[in-house]
């Protein structure tokens, strides 16, 4: 009962994260360019202020980039939650209820058969994995 469980459980769990797989590049992709947009903004930024205090960026002065109107807005915030964003959809919180869900029928099938101690035994132990 255990390997069947085991097997049907690996099924499930292959035809819920192969869909799921074809975002991790496009969100990958998204979550570096969002950063890189960000990162090119707040330095903006961070150069209109040395502008302001000293007159001159020390670093890179630009003519063009003292014309420019500086909204500003606080951006660590939206690039922390960029930075912590996740482009792999399939980690233990969304596995867990999708096997738990799949093993329900076996554990049903199985308490039947089985005692309740060594079915619930067993669906910790695949459910634990």
């Amino acid at each position: 009962m255990t390997t069947i469980m085991a097997g049907w459980l690996v099924v499930v769990l292959a035809f819920f994260a192969y869909p799921l797989s074809a975002f991790s590049k496009p969100l990958t992709q998204l979550k570096d360019r969002t950063l890189l947009t960000l990162s090119a903004r707040a330095t903006i930024q961070q150069r209109a202020v040395e502008r302001k205090w000293i007159g001159t960026n020390v670093a890179a002065p630009d003519a063009k980039e003292a014309e420019q109107a500086i909204d500003p807005v606080d951006l660590t915030k939206p690039y922390e939650q960029t930075r912590k964003l996740s482009s792999m959809l399939v980690n233990r919180s969304t596995l867990l209820p999708v096997a738990a869900a799949a093993l329900v029928p076996f554990a049903i099938a199985g308490a039947t058969k089985l005692p309740y101690k060594e079915v619930f035994s067993v669906l910790k132990k695949l459910l634990l994995i």
